[in-house]
C-alpha cells in the first residue's frame, strides 16, 4: 500500500514498504538550496515506561494523512524563509526496532531555516496528523502511552 502527491517542491507519501532516505534526499537537493536537513523517527527499543519494544505498528485515516501533510508543507514554506522543497514521508503497518517510521527532508537556501521548518515539520506532524502507534514488548501490546487529540494547524 501506497499513497502519494508528488509535486515539484512537494512530495507527500505513506506507505507499507520500508521508507528510503536516499530517494528523500535525491528528491530534496535543489541548486537553489545551501542546506538539505534530513530528520529520520526510527523505531528503538523502549518507550516511556516499557522496556524490550520489539515493533512498533502505525495505523492511519489515510483518507486524511496526505491532506494534513500538505497542510503542514505549505505552512513550513510560508513560515520559514527559502525554503525550496519538502518531503513528509511515513511508514504503516509493522516496523522493526531501527528501522525509519518517518522521514522528514528540507532544502533550504540557508541552514537555519532547513532545521527550524524540518522541525516544525515533525512537531507539528505529531499534533496534527491522524496516524497511531502499537507498541509490542514481550508477549504484550498496547497503543502508545502519551496519545493527544489531534489539532488542527491553525490551533498551534
Amino acid at each position: 500500500m501506497a499513497a502519494e502527491i508528488a509535486q515539484e517542491a512537494i512530495w507527500l507519501r505513506v506507505q507499507s514498504d520500508p521508507l528510503s532516505v536516499e530517494q528523500c534526499m535525491a528528491f530534496a537537493e535543489d541548486p537553489r538550496a545551501g542546506a538539505v536537513v534530513l530528520f529520520s523517527g526510527n523505531v528503538r527499543d523502549h518507550s516511556d515506561g516499557r522496556t524490550g519494544v520489539t515493533l512498533l505498528e502505525y495505523e492511519a485515516y489515510e483518507s486524511q494523512v496526505l491532506g494534513s501533510f500538505g497542510k503542514i508543507a505549505d505552512e513550513a514554506a510560508a513560515r520559514f524563509e527559502g525554503i525550496r522543497r519538502i518531503a513528509i514521508h511515513h511508514r504503516l503497518g509493522p516496523c522493526q526496532v531501527g528501522e525509519s517510521t518517518v522521514l522528514v527532508a528540507v532544502a533550504s537556501e540557508h541552514r537555519a531555516a532547513g532545521f527550524d521548518a524540518a522541525r516544525f515539520c515533525i512537531d507539528t506532524l505529531k499534533q496534527t496528523s491522524p496516524i497511531w502507534k502499537k507498541e509490542h514488548w514481550g508477549r504484550d501490546s498496547d497503543w502508545a502511552l502519551g496519545a493527544a487529540e489531534i489539532k488542527r494547524i491553525e490551533e498551534l
